[in-house]
């Protein structure tokens, strides 16, 4: 008996969810900044929550005195020593509290469904596909990849910020930056006057998020071309070259100032973000492998989980080929007795915050 004919793709699912999960990681720019956690094996669905760790700060360390120098006895005498039994024992318990790594736990909530697919013909597959990674796999994952730095975008926007902050809290690790900078006429000494306020807004942010003992490595500075456009023009500002790397968040990175990585993104306009890394969270699961798809297979590749789906419609003899996640951004939150300078912060974001741009008038003050 002949063997059965097959088409000369001969896609084997998980290898084809590896290959674009791995392409989609590469073309990410904001979308590639989030901290990741995903499940394979998740049960529930959307509108369900993840409930993902927090990492504990640190065990606190406990103070106690130790004994008094020994004193010589035989005062004046310089060559009688004192002996170690004349020591004195500790007053107090020196024993310090057994600490306890606290990695609480809080939920992320599972609210989207994000898909996209893509139906071939028996007349394309026959005559008009040759390569399947550069014809169709590379066009499902670029559209993951906008709709996620889209999505991320907005995101940012929406809870990036200290507003939450109380008045005592603000005080002590501080809240958002406003900033006012003067109209551009094009002169050089107007470009220098505007990077400057804008320099010395970073220099009170970075000040902020260092109160709140926020991770120095791994910061970033999200920001509009409008913004990018004012730091250029600074003939103090280094950019960075990354146009060799092909990942796409590093080729978004312009440059590098006071610790933060800058990426440029069209959503923004004149307002900046500043955050670590751990701020926000990206949480991904798969949906079930349903009973009437023809082949499918879920995977997990650097913290994004996916699933590939390939059914068959009779009717127009037609394939149809999707990748689909459930997802939920979050921010992270420290835990409820988190404190700062003997101030309790509580359970609120600080490791990130808001800087409003406002452009004035000649003559005007803010």
């Amino acid at each position: 008996m002949a063997a059965l004919t097959t088409h000369h793709f001969n896609l084997d699912p998980k290898q084809v969810v590896i290959a674009a999960l791995g392409l989609l990681d590469r073309q990410l720019t904001l979308g590639s900044i989030p901290a990741r956690y995903s499940e394979l094996a998740f049960t529930g669905g959307i509108g369900d929550v993840i409930n993902v760790n927090r990492e504990s700060r640190g065990i606190p360390v406990q103070e106690a005195g130790i004994s008094s120098p020994i004193q010589n006895t035989v005062k004046g005498d310089s060559k009688v020593l004192a002996a170690a039994s004349d020591r004195p024992l500790p007053a107090a318990d020196r024993r310090a509290p057994n600490g306890f790594i606290r990695e609480s736990r809080f939920p992320v909530q599972l609210t989207t469904l994000a898909a996209n697919s893509t139906t071939l013909s028996m007349e394309q597959v026959a005559f008009d596909l040759r390569q399947f990674g550069a014809q169709v796999l590379t066009k499902l994952t670029r559209g993951f990849a906008e709709y996620f730095d889209d999505t991320t975008a907005a995101f940012i926007k929406a809870n990036v910020t200290r507003d939450g902050l109380t008045a005592d809290a603000k005080k002590a690790i501080g809240g958002d930056v406003k900033v006012s900078i003067p109209a551009a006429d094009g002169t050089g000494s107007n470009m220098h006057e505007r990077a400057l306020a804008l320099r010395a807004a970073l220099v009170d942010a970075r000040m902020n998020l260092n109160l709140a003992n926020v991770p120095t490595s791994e910061r970033y500075l999200i920001a509009g071309p409008e913004v990018e456009a004012i730091l250029l023009k600074d003939p103090e500002f280094v950019g960075v070259d990354y146009s060799g790397d092909a990942n796409a968040l590093r080729r978004a990175i312009v440059g590098r100032i006071y610790g933060f990585d800058i990426v440029i993104h069209n959503s923004f306009g004149m307002e900046m973000y500043l955050f670590h890394k751990s701020a926000l969270l990206l949480a991904s699961a798969c949906p079930a492998i349903p009973m009437g798809a023809v082949n499918g297979s879920m995977q997990d590749v650097n913290g994004i989980a996916t699933r590939m789906l390939i059914d068959y419609d009779y009717g127009r003899k037609a394939d149809t080929i999707g990748l689909d996640t459930m997802y939920g951004l979050a921010t992270v939150k420290e835990d409820p007795d988190y404190s700062v300078r003997s101030t309790l912060i509580g359970e609120q974001f600080v490791r990130g915050l808001k800087v409003s741009i406002e452009e004035t008038k000649a003559g005007t003050k803010s």
